[in-house]
């Protein structure tokens, strides 16, 4: 419709661009480098518990990793340390996206990121209301809700726990499913319960 409000959909990236994502957000944040992309707006980190889990897995993957390579042959151990190198840098590389590309709430902005799944933009003067929800959305990234044409979620995970309600619906070009009004959108943050307060904040 001419003149209604666009949202933006960034999908999931090339698997080279992903990559560089991952290996660039590792590198950030082992130097601890300031977080792009993210002035001028209040930051949600989200997936905190999703990389406690994944630096948990990799170093158990580690150590699992120097056991096994003690029982290879010497012809199979160069191999199979690269491979572990390799799996432990993309799952920290994994975890390291999600902590250097939080959602930023801002005047004129809601912006959801995912990291290395794609992220969504809409603009901060259709955001009306945020609550709190648990609830289940199948997929990841930027993706329809099931049962629900006037929803969208976007999150690394399917569970998510911020229902945002917007008016004017914003119009969103959705890969796969094309253009729709969205009412609703669905997220996760690490502190669900700041969300509504951030909301006025920055209105």
């Amino acid at each position: 419709m001419p003149g209604a409000p666009e949202g933006q959909v960034k999908a999931r990236p090339s698997g080279t661009r992903i990559a560089r994502i991952l290996l660039e957000s590792l590198a950030g944040w082992i130097t601890r480098r300031p977080v792009p992309g993210t002035s001028g707006g209040v930051r949600l980190p989200h997936s905190s518990e999703l990389r406690l889990i994944i630096v948990v897995l990799a170093a158990v993957e580690s150590v699992t990793a120097l056991l096994v390579s003690g029982m290879l042959p010497p012809e199979i151990k160069p191999p199979h340390a690269a491979f572990e190198m390799l799996l432990v840098l993309t799952a920290l590389g994994a975890a390291a996206a999600t902590a250097r590309h939080p959602h930023l709430v801002s005047s004129s902005q809601l912006i959801l990121r995912t990291g290395f799944l794609g992220e969504l933009a809409v603009p901060r003067d259709c955001v009306r209301s945020a609550s709190r929800v648990l609830q289940t959305i199948k997929g990841r990234g930027p993706r329809p809700v099931p049962g629900d044409p006037d929803a969208m979620a976007c999150s690394v995970l399917s569970t998510v726990n911020v229902r945002v309600e917007l008016d004017p619906p914003v119009h969103v070009d959705l890969p796969g499913t094309g253009k729709r009004a969205v009412r609703r959108i669905y997220f996760s943050t690490d502190s669900p319960d700041v969300v509504p307060g951030v909301v006025r904040r920055t209105g």
